[in-house]
């Protein structure tokens, strides 16, 4: 079933949305072959994002004709966040295959924020997918094998480094060897392509793009913009607060694993990363709230283990869905959605869903880990 509706959606994407971001993808792709600035600002286009590395990658499809490349390019992120999300789950100690309750859980927990992200042809879900496979990895000792892909992750857009630092202060030598050597094979490795002067050059557009969009005033849904549009903060302390509260998670995966607790580090650190970067990058959009998945899917499994009070698990898993997802969504009138976007009514979301985490974090951290 999952098969067809993700043909389905991504069929409806290639024929009849025809969305901006494939086409600034595909532009940019071209600029490389071309050996122009794929920085460059396009008419009427979104500028291109992202790593010299993933413009090459983007090659590929735009050597086929727009409606299958854009259908292929779609499908692969589906597929991606979902072998992802499979693999973390089961590292997590949650099969998602062990009963039907499990699997619809799964599935509405995920479906929605995926499916919002890739209609557009952002990227998020399929990067978001590498984290989720990495922090699998990491899980089951796969160490090289988890810093050489979140390295890949953190080269296409840089947020991933988030979890990538919380790995390191494991202080296990063959992750910081595979993470840090990935980052310099990955960056360096479009010299074999685009030659080393020209390289360079990418990468200086690319951070001084990164840099310049920063200063622009963008309503997005990270915290600080929150913040300032209700209760009149000024955007200055957004980046000393980001700094603080990610040194706070920093000294708190360090101390967690000092203590032995693999058990919480395995279930809670990627979603933690994942609801950081949803409140404190200044470029936290709608699309990139198939972050938050993880942690709705948390909610819904405990929700159905719950022997007293399941009511209140329930209510707020239903409760995050309709903040987060559903209302940004086509599901509900678009009077509604508007008033969602304009209301900010996604970080709300995030900001519960913080609470409800670091609350699973504390109970747990209370219990052994055979508890």
């Amino acid at each position: 079933m999952l098969l067809f509706l993700t043909v389905g959606v991504c069929l409806h994407v290639a024929l009849v949305k025809h969305p901006d971001n494939y086409l600034t993808y595909i532009t940019a792709a071209e600029s490389l072959m071309e050996r122009q600035n794929p920085y460059a600002p396009l008419e009427r286009l979104d500028f291109f994002k992202y790593s010299p590395l993933a413009g090459l990658m983007i090659i590929p499809f735009s050597l086929l004709i727009d409606k299958i490349g854009t259908f292929l390019f779609v499908f692969f992120q589906y597929w991606l966040f979902f072998w992802g999300f499979w693999r973390w789950a089961n590292a997590a100690g949650i099969r998602i295959d062990q009963s039907k309750a499990v699997m619809i859980v799964a599935f509405v927990s995920v479906i929605t924020d995926v499916t919002l992200s890739v209609q557009i042809c952002q990227v998020n879900a399929a990067l978001f997918g590498l984290m989720l496979l990495a922090a699998s990895q990491y899980t089951q000792g796969k160490t090289l094998k988890s810093g050489l892909v979140l390295s890949l992750a953190t080269n296409l857009k840089l947020f991933p480094f988030t979890l990538g630092l919380c790995f390191l202060t494991d202080l296990k030598r063959k992750f910081w060897t595979a993470y840090i050597g990935g980052l310099v094979f990955w960056f360096s490795l479009p010299l074999l392509f685009l030659g080393f002067a020209y390289n360079l050059q990418l990468l200086r557009e690319w951070f001084s793009l990164m840099i310049w969009d920063q200063t622009r005033n963008l309503e997005m849904l990270d915290i600080g913009n929150f913040l300032e549009l209700h209760f009149g903060f000024s955007q200055t302390f957004r980046n000393p607060m980001a700094l603080g509260v990610g040194i706070l998670i920093g000294l708190g995966t360090f101390w967690v694993f000092r203590k032995g607790r693999h058990d919480l580090i395995n279930r809670y650190l990627l979603p933690a990363n994942a609801l950081y970067v949803l409140l404190f990058s200044y470029l936290s959009e709608s699309a990139t709230s198939v972050l938050a998945t993880p942690t709705i899917f948390l909610i819904g499994i405990e929700a159905l283990r719950a022997k007293k009070r399941a009511w209140m698990m329930w209510t707020t898993w239903v409760l995050s869905l309709l903040l987060v997802p559903v209302f940004y969504s086509d599901i509900v009138p678009r009077a509604w959605l508007l008033w969602a976007r304009s209301f900010h009514l996604k970080t709300i979301g995030y900001i519960l869903l913080s609470f409800v985490l670091a609350g699973l974090i504390y109970r747990d951290w209370r219990q052994s880990p055979a508890g």
